[in-house]
């Protein structure tokens, strides 16, 4: 069980662990810096869909699934999913974590989504409420854009030192503790 540590922190005792994590970039993330902390990135940005929401909860999907292989754990071996993205309602959470069929809580943290959801599957792992938990988040250049700045369709210039929102996806899958 947990244990209150001064004013803002948790003491988990039976220190839940991410027993694995995967994550899905773009093609700009491909062709980046970071291009080999991926462990799938896609040959354009819509991911085989027809809408960049729908490529954003394919990217999600993929995530969740490679994390679940390299921790060999099937899908329903999941009490809790706790996922978000950029998108009103997280539209790309929602219809990843339906097609798959798992338990879901939606967050919105924009930037902290992922953070918010570790934080969230490890206190569910901790005090029993779950025994596998899996955190995901995502984001789309194309549908940020859409929701927050200039759609694409409207075809603004960029000025260059304008932000550029990642095309990515990651997912962990958290656990009890494992012994050495």
């Amino acid at each position: 069980m947990a244990k209150r540590q001064g004013k803002y922190t948790l003491l988990l005792q039976r220190s839940p662990s991410i027993k694995a994590a995967a994550a899905v970039g773009g093609k700009k993330e491909k062709q980046g810096p970071l291009s080999q902390c991926f462990d799938y990135t896609g040959r354009d940005n819509a991911f085989g869909q027809k809408s960049w929401e729908a490529a954003e909860s394919s990217m999600q999907h993929k995530a969740l699934e490679l994390a679940l292989a390299k921790a060999k754990l099937p899908s329903d071996s999941l009490d809790y999913v706790f996922a978000g993205d950029l998108i009103n309602q997280c539209v790309g959470s929602t219809f990843a974590m339906r097609q798959m069929g798992l338990p879901f809580v939606g967050l919105y943290g924009a930037c902290s989504t992922m953070a918010e959801s570790l934080g969230l599957a490890a206190l569910f792992a901790e005090g029993g409420f779950a025994r596998y938990t899996a955190a995901v988040t995502s984001s789309h250049f194309c549908s940020a854009e859409r929701q927050f700045r200039f759609p694409l369709e409207y075809g603004g210039q960029r000025t260059p030192s304008a932000q550029w929102t990642a095309t990515a996806a990651g997912a962990a899958v958290v656990g009890p503790k494992e012994k050495p």
